[in-house]
C-alpha cells in the first residue's frame, strides 16, 4: 500500500494544461511559472503533482519528501526512479533508473506491484549521479 509523509516541500503553481488525469505523476514548471506535463524522456521533472487540477487551476507539487506516484511497472523498495515519457499523453510515471542514474529523481520506499499501481518514493533533489 502506498503512503506519503506530511509535506516537506510543496508548492502551488497554475496548471498550464489540463492535469486532471495526472495526479501523482511527475510534472515540470515551464518558463511562465506554470505546471505542465513532460515533453521528453530526458527532461527533468520538478516534482510530483499532488492534486488533479484543470487548466488554470492551482497545481500542488511536492518537490521534496515522500510522495505517492504512479509506477510504470512493478518497482521494489530501494529502486532508483526517473520520470517515464512514452508520449504526450503517457508521461510522468515513475520508472526504474537503475541503468540511467543520471536522471534519478528519488528512490522507492514503498513498492508497486504492477503498472499503474501507486508506490511511495522518497523524492530527492537531482544530483546527476
Amino acid at each position: 500500500m502506498a503512503f506519503q509523509s506530511s509535506p516537506v516541500l510543496d508548492f502551488s503553481f497554475k496548471a498550464a494544461e489540463d492535469l486532471s488525469a495526472y495526479q501523482y505523476h511527475f510534472v515540470k514548471i515551464d518558463t511562465s511559472g506554470q505546471a505542465r506535463l513532460l515533453n521528453a524522456g530526458t527532461e527533468l521533472p520538478d516534482g510530483v503533482l499532488q492534486n488533479a487540477p484543470g487548466t488554470g487551476e492551482e497545481a500542488a507539487i511536492r518537490i521534496l519528501g515522500i510522495s505517492k506516484i504512479v509506477a510504470n511497472a512493478a518497482l521494489d523498495e530501494g529502486t532508483f526512479i526517473k520520470a517515464e515519457h512514452v508520449s504526450s499523453t503517457d508521461t510522468g510515471k515513475a520508472a526504474s533508473a537503475e541503468s540511467t542514474k543520471s536522471l534519478t529523481m528519488g528512490r522507492v520506499v514503498g513498492a508497486s506491484g504492477a503498472e499503474d499501481d501507486l508506490c511511495s518514493v522518497l523524492l530527492t533533489p537531482y544530483v546527476g549521479l
